[in-house]
């Protein structure tokens, strides 16, 4: 019998690939549906001039947008371009036909804006980071 070794280290980019694939193979045997690494890219950019003052970024993958970042430049804030960032990306997925939107966020982030636009908490983790919770938001479109 070969001898096993256990290593503790970041995974080289083949290590990746290697496990993705036999996870895509599991999974395909097993009924589900394979995951494909190669996600849409998903952005609303706003620009003043030409600077950058406030976006939503995320992929599309399994027919629903992951908002991974929402952010509006400091001296934007408190002006309505997250709601108007947000009313974007949400028409933009039901134009694309999405199934719905997830996001996380944490307490010193925006945890009471998302609610605002019928999002609903599906978990919070507390202590993540220690003092602190972050808190998953979804929504059905």
């Amino acid at each position: 019998m070969p001898q096993r070794k256990i290593e503790f280290r970041p995974a080289t980019k083949q290590e990746e690939e290697a496990v993705l694939a036999g996870l895509n193979k599991h999974t395909s045997e097993a009924g589900g549906v394979v995951h494909d690494k190669d996600k849409e890219s998903f952005s609303v950019l706003v620009y003043e001039a030409k600077e950058l003052i406030a976006a939503v970024i995320g992929k599309v993958f399994w027919s629903w947008l992951y908002i991974d970042l929402v952010w509006v430049s400091e001296n934007h804030r408190k002006t309505g371009l997250g709601t108007k960032v947000m009313t974007i990306a949400e028409e933009k997925a039901k134009e694309m036909g999405l199934t719905g939107i997830y996001l996380w966020t944490e307490t010193w982030q925006a945890p009471d804006f998302y609610p605002k636009f019928g999002y609903e908490t599906f978990v919070i983790f507390d202590d993540f980071p220690p003092g602190h919770k972050r808190y998953g938001y979804r929504k059905y479109l």
